[in-house]
């Protein structure tokens, strides 16, 4: 029998066998006490039977046995999960024993008791194999039949209980078959129920996971903006403290989120079905003070109707702006790259025309002009070549300057080849101000910042100003301001002042100041615009260029310090 019921046992990490063989002996436990405490055991007590095949038993007897045995073997399954295998033999051993005595002693088939038989083949069923399962139907068969065999025999007028027996026999085989084919219906349900839930709550840990890595903020809420999940990126993107617990926290009333509840509010009362998504920019801070962090939202509402919550998802605009830029920058600066490489060839064109001229000119007039040419030309290519490198993002080839000398030659230069009235241009830089900057850089930056400025200056003397100095709130990094007279740049075009291609001049390519801030970038420099206080009170707005930081703090104490400068 142990042999037939060997795919009964189960792996060290199958725990539904041995849930299902409790359940069976405790099942057992109950059936036998109910029928041993209910009319059953008032009927054996009022009068107890005897029986010519089993004459020493009583059926109250065999009740009580049966009740303790099965007490016993419910224990042994409930406490001690090993030897599953021989457990379950005991109890079908047992059961066929018992009901078959309690049916012998009760009086047979004809009794109404043998249908305690389902017993043991239900858990034959459930938890043997098929062969199992009718080894034992079997038995029972053979034990109702050799009972009404032995009573045709002793007792006379019992032949009928004889065809009763076959006819119970075939009754448990065709239940037999009947139960194992729902029990093998039920396993494999069981199956496939763990196994998808195994790959559920696989998805669930893999959806935690990545929800809870994700830079974008996600919060689950209800109706009265109770969190009821999130993940770790909402607590900076809300200004919230990483100590500051997050489930359970109403975001209504925190004063700081104001904005993002003024949006959700205005999202829900536009909603009208389940599964509707919105895309809101909060152009309000959203957190506290001046800290708070600009946000793009996105608010969906799951579409089941049972779904109560809704989804919150956050991004940093300030990150996006960034990714935005960055390969605005990239696109840029292949595009740049291109257009200074195809200058190169025209360029050697008027460099070669220009030597031919200058081998020819004898007049002084002409020699002037072709070394002008020569000059620019070398300018030019100088230029071209500092673009490609900077585009290539390669190091500058840094020099220390004394700013106040370089800008002279520089300004001098310039106002020569523009042809402008070097009064109009007042330079005034504090002496012996060193800073770090490739040369020809510096020349362009200086190049574009100025020539920017002739656009909207007058023509007055002092019209434009050049102002170095090293402050004392910042001994580290020297400054150079550039201011005119004109009417400066309006607050709304502030912030794309330095994009490319963006500018408010008709004439314009809108590239000058942006490749003015890419050479500062390569030289580790700052260039803003940004507004300063005048010594009369007046604030200025000009081009702020903010040098490396040269590591000469203490020689900028030996120097002095320009902390106020009388502008105009």
């Amino acid at each position: 029998m142990a042999a037939l019921l060997a795919s009964a046992a189960p792996s060290s990490s199958a725990e539904s066998p041995w849930r299902t063989l409790e359940l069976l002996s405790l099942a057992r436990v109950l059936l036998i006490g109910a029928l041993l405490l209910g009319g059953l055991a008032a009927g054996m007590a009022a009068a107890p039977p005897r029986t010519a095949l089993l004459p020493a038993l009583s059926l109250p007897s065999l009740a009580l046995a049966y009740f303790a045995l099965a007490a016993a073997l419910a224990g042994t399954a409930l406490y001690w999960h090993r030897h599953f295998r021989g457990q379950l033999v005991a109890q079908l051993a047992v059961d066929l024993l018992m009901i078959g005595a309690i049916v012998t002693v009760a009086g047979g088939v004809n009794s109404g008791l043998a249908v305690g038989y389902l017993l043991p083949l239900a858990a034959a069923a459930l938890l043997a194999s098929t062969t199992g399962a009718l080894f034992v139907c079997a038995l029972a068969t053979i034990a109702v039949l050799v009972d009404a065999v032995l009573r045709m025999w002793q007792i006379s007028g019992a032949e009928s209980q004889f065809f009763q027996a076959g006819l119970y026999g075939a009754a448990l085989f065709g239940l037999t078959a009947l139960l194992r084919l729902l029990a093998v219906r039920i396993q494999a349900n069981e199956r496939l129920a763990q196994s998808r839930g195994q790959e559920l709550e696989s998805q669930l840990e893999i959806n935690r996971l990545v929800i809870a890595q994700m830079a974008q903020g996600v919060l689950v809420v209800d109706d009265d903006t109770t969190i009821r999940a999130a993940n770790r990126a909402v607590r900076p993107l809300l200004g919230l403290a990483e100590e500051e617990p997050l489930l359970g926290l109403r975001l209504r009333e925190a004063p700081a989120l104001a904005p993002l509840i003024r949006a959700f509010d205005h999202w829900r009362s536009a909603v009208t079905s389940p599964g509707s998504w919105s895309d809101t920019v909060l152009a309000p801070r959203v957190g506290a003070g001046s800290n708070g962090v600009p946000l793009r939202v996105h608010f969906a509402r799951p579409p089941a109707d049972s779904m109560r919550g809704h989804v919150i998802f956050l991004e940093d605009l300030r990150a996006i702006e960034q990714r935005a830029q960055e390969l605005k920058l990239a696109s840029m600066g292949r595009l740049t790259a291109s257009i200074t490489h195809e200058i190169r060839n025209p360029l050697a064109a008027i460099s070669h025309a220009n030597q031919l001229l200058a081998e020819q000119a004898r007049e002084p007039t002409v020699q002037r002009l072709t070394a002008i040419v020569r000059e620019n030309i070398a300018r030019l290519d100088r230029l071209v070549d500092d673009v490609l490198r900077v585009a290539r993002r390669e190091a500058p080839l840094a020099e220390t300057i004394d700013l106040d000398e370089f800008l002279q030659h520089w300004l001098a230069e310039f106002t020569r080849d523009r042809q402008v009235p070097l009064q109009r241009i007042r330079l005034r830089v504090q002496a012996a101000l060193a800073v770090r900057f490739e040369p020809s850089h510096l020349r362009q930056v200086l190049f574009n910042l100025l020539d920017n400025a002739l656009r909207y200056a007058s023509a007055r003397d002092g019209a434009i100003e050049l102002v170095g100095e090293r402050r004392r709130d910042d001994p580290a990094h020297a400054r150079l301001w550039l201011f005119d007279d004109g009417p400066g740049v309006a607050v709304e075009t502030r912030g794309g002042l330095f994009e490319p291609f963006f500018t408010t001049d008709p004439q314009g390519t809108g590239l000058g100041l942006y490749i003015a801030r890419e050479f500062c970038l390569a030289n580790r420099a700052e260039l803003t615009y940004a507004e300063r206080r005048a010594s009369d009170g007046r604030t200025c707005a000009g081009f702020l260029l903010r040098f490396a930081a040269d590591g000469t703090d203490a020689a900028a104490e030996e120097l002095g310090f320009l902390d106020t400068i009388p502008f105009r």
